[in-house]
């Protein structure tokens, strides 16, 4: 939810209770008033009739001829019977000509020796439009206020935060490995001008320290490469010089391995680093049939050296939109995976359709959880040579192209399916 939208809801939530509050009070201070209205209308009347009916000869006929009063004579009764009670009724008005409610006060009063019922009307019906005007004014005032928010919210949205949605925009476009300065827009409000300082700072830092990193990176393995060729070339020219005795050819070989190994960890690890740094993004649409042949024939000679047979089934149509040398790097290390990982007479199968790549080896179970096998330096206990940094860099390739990688073991066959 955006910021903006946040802000409505809580003014709005505001103005609902200061106008529900205030409606409240408005209205009970009102209901109020009515009573008291009421109440000293219903007295007022009381103190004529009770003066007219002190009169020697009141005339019944001519009170009862007023729609707001009834008055009749009790003979049958010697003292009050009702001392007093009022309630709301619903009468035609001769008036109006409709149907409106009044207030009736009902009482017995016994003036010269005689008992009168008193019945006194009140008309209702303009005290509940007073009412109902009230509830009304406060509708329409929260409506207005509603409008002339959402109004200034607009305007706001619109206006004042536009410098926040172009900073917002440069940073969602900024790329550390692009070598393209980050602008932020000029802006007069002081909380932005703020925020664009110290984005400013941080970009700076962010590019001094990957830039020191990358150089690092990119240093010491062309400085470990170096050493570690000079020390193959020699142990490899030791190895064939034949007069070493066997002890310390098998000690030299171990070291060779050893230096081998280091030298790949080292290739395998920088690559792993410009990964992560996203150096490479000379993206296009690539035909996954064509470039897998390719990659294929690569490892024709791996594959007939083991008697694995490679099946094939690739959809001309299929394409994937990614950096041709990362693809060449997923594809390579997942075939070189199914290759090592196989029985010898063993077999491939590489399936390729629109949105999905399936590559599928025989082989044996794996001596960990399925879910690991991504991880860096996972390996099989029965390949100890392996780095383990292959299908890490499969996964972390997918990762940063949006791609979706998984692996399942079934009916003695590792399957990897790469989604997209």
């Amino acid at each position: 939810m955006k910021l903006i939208t946040k802000t409505t809801l809580l003014y709005l939530l505001i103005i609902a209770l200061v106008i529900s509050g205030s409606g409240y009070i408005l209205y009970n201070t009102a209901n109020n008033f009515i009573q008291e209205q009421v109440k000293h209308n219903f007295r007022y009347r009381e103190h004529r009739i009770l003066t007219f009916l002190s009169e020697p000869k009141p005339d019944l006929d001519l009170i009862n001829s007023y729609n707001t009063l009834k008055v009749e004579r009790l003979p049958q009764v010697k003292a009050p019977v009702i001392s007093s009670f009022d309630r709301d009724v619903e009468l035609y008005n001769d008036v109006t000509g409709q149907t409106e409610l009044f207030r009736v006060r009902t009482f017995d009063k016994a003036i010269r020796g005689k008992v009168y019922r008193i019945s006194i009307f009140i008309a209702m019906q303009d005290y509940v439009r007073l009412n109902n005007f009230i509830i009304k004014a406060a509708v329409y005032l929260f409506l207005a206020l509603l409008v002339v928010l959402l109004l200034l919210n607009y305007l706001s949205s619109h206006f004042l935060w536009l410098p926040f949605r172009h900073t917002l925009e440069q940073i969602r476009h900024y790329s550390v490995n692009k070598n393209q300065p980050i602008v932020l827009p000029p802006t007069s409000t002081q909380e932005f001008e703020e925020l664009n300082g110290l984005i400013a700072q941080m970009v700076t830092r962010i590019e001094y320290d990957y830039r020191n990193i990358k150089e690092f990176t990119d240093n010491i393995s062309h400085e470990v490469q170096t050493p570690l060729a000079v020390m193959r070339a020699k142990l490899e020219m030791l190895l064939k010089s034949g007069n070493i005795p066997e002890k310390e050819y098998q000690a030299l070989n171990a070291i060779y391995q050893s230096t081998t190994r280091l030298s790949k960890l080292s290739k395998t690890l920088a690559l792993m680093s410009r990964i992560n740094n996203q150096e490479f993004q000379n993206k296009e649409h690539i035909n996954l049939k064509a470039f897998t042949q390719n990659i294929l024939f690569n490892f024709k000679e791996l594959a007939e050296l083991k008697n694995v047979k490679i099946i094939t089934d690739l959809d001309a149509e299929a394409t994937l939109f990614i950096d041709p040398y990362l693809l060449d790097v997923l594809l390579s290390n997942l075939l070189k995976n199914a290759l090592t990982h196989n029985y010898k007479n063993g077999e491939i199968s590489i399936k390729v359709v629109p949105h999905k790549l399936t590559i599928a080896n025989t082989g044996t179970p794996l001596t960990f959880d399925s879910h690991q096998i991504f991880d860096r330096f996972r390996k099989n206990a029965d390949k100890p040579l392996s780095l383990g940094l292959g299908l890490a860099i499969v996964k972390k390739i997918c990762d940063i192209n949006g791609l979706i990688i998984t692996h399942q073991y079934q009916q003695e066959r590792h399957l990897f399916d790469l989604t997209f």
